[in-house]
């Protein structure tokens, strides 16, 4: 698979679920488990990304892809630091 075709089938994927992940972070009722794992889950989107991100860098001329792969970066970024802020600490949950 292409780089370039990675990096679309990961822009889709943060578009067509952002809302949902976000809906279901914020949800009081959601167990702290299940946005533990989709915090996991984003990490590992962000882990992609950042490969995606390496490997456009070592392309020489590849200076969109470069681009859209920063920027899609940072979105994913920005996604798991925002449901990490509906995760409670410790501190947090003893209290």
């Amino acid at each position: 698979m292409t780089l370039d075709l990675r990096l679309r089938k990961l822009q889709q994927v943060h578009t067509d679920k952002k809302r949902d992940i976000i809906r279901v972070a914020a949800a009081p009722g959601v167990p702290v488990r299940r946005k533990q794992l989709i915090y996991i889950n984003l990490n590992k989107l962000c882990q992609l990304s950042a490969r995606l991100f390496d490997e456009a860098s070592a392309t020489p001329g590849n200076h969109d892809l470069l681009d859209e792969a920063a920027e899609l970066d940072a979105c994913l970024l920005a996604l798991r630091q925002h449901v990490g802020s509906f995760i409670p600490t410790r501190s947090q949950q003893a209290a």
